[in-house]
């Protein structure tokens, strides 16, 4: 487990299934298409809007998503 700092300040804890998500698919600042992702993944980045770690754009009935963590603060 790990603990990652949301932009709002709030400390929240991932599982190692969602770390290595989130480190395949956010090593980069770009949007991460929903159509790309099975459905496991479309869970787990889904579990991970609810917690505030990731931000869920949709535009035109299609889904991106983009990390929502504090980039000043390291854990």
């Amino acid at each position: 487990m790990r603990a990652i700092t949301t932009k709002g300040g709030i400390q929240t804890w991932i599982n190692t299934r969602e770390n290595s998500f989130i480190e395949q698919y956010f090593q980069t600042d770009s949007l991460l298409e929903g159509k790309s992702l099975s459905e496991r993944e479309l869970y787990i980045a889904q579990s991970l809007v609810g917690r505030g770690v990731l931000d869920k754009d949709v535009d035109q009935g299609k889904s991106s998503y983009k990390l929502n963590i504090n980039r000043t603060r390291r854990n």
